[in-house]
């Protein structure tokens, strides 16, 4: 009796840690790439929140002819209500881009130039849904050419107290604010749902 109690439980573990879904659904429209990635983010473990970054790549995302080339979103869904402000942005958005060029260099030998990654943003007015929105600029190295490249930078702060979660949603693009990308960036924001 006791060896079918213990497999019922076994079950339930297995079930209660990996069929939850999450409680959240952000859009992902046809022909759009799409990754999920657990904190610690691995190329940028400094920054010292838990929960999953979801990323929504444009379809012409890794095209540099295109409009949409390096536009893209991806949300940060973390626990709790992390103390979040343009200084600590700007932090974590200069280890995340210098992180994420390192860890895509082909020659894992080459050395990048020291403090490449210079980002800046900046309290903005507040958007529909945001408990705050903040904008600004990011230069650093395109890991897919190896030159610079400058984006703009919006990012959306969301509290869900019900659930104690935050989202932080940026959009990123080279383009300036307006242009075609972002009425597609802005849709994805726009669609976040999340079950409170």
């Amino acid at each position: 009796m006791k060896r079918p109690l213990l497999l019922l439980a076994l079950l339930f573990l297995v079930k209660a840690g990996y069929g939850q879904q999450a409680p959240y659904t952000l859009p992902l429209p046809q022909n759009w790439g799409t990754e999920t990635i657990k904190f610690p983010i691995a190329f940028a473990p400094q920054i010292a929140l838990k929960g999953v970054e979801e990323l929504r790549f444009t379809p012409g995302w890794g095209d540099s002819k295109s409009q949409e080339y390096w536009a893209y979103v991806f949300m940060w869904f973390v626990d709790g209500k992390p103390s979040l402000n343009s200084n600590t942005l700007t932090s974590y958005l200069t280890q995340y881009f210098n992180g994420l060029y390192i860890s895509n260099l082909k020659n894992k030998t080459t050395t990048p130039p020291s403090n490449f990654t210079k980002a800046e943003v900046k309290l903005a007015t507040t958007l529909p849904d945001d408990q705050q929105t903040y904008e600004g600029t990011i230069s650093t190295l395109d890991f897919l050419t190896g030159q610079s490249i400058n984006f703009y930078a919006r990012v959306h702060i969301r509290n869900f107290d019900k659930i104690k979660h935050t989202a932080v949603l940026f959009e990123i693009s080279p383009q300036a604010y307006g242009q075609t990308s972002w009425g597609s960036l802005d849709a994805i924001v726009g669609g976040l749902r999340v079950a409170e």
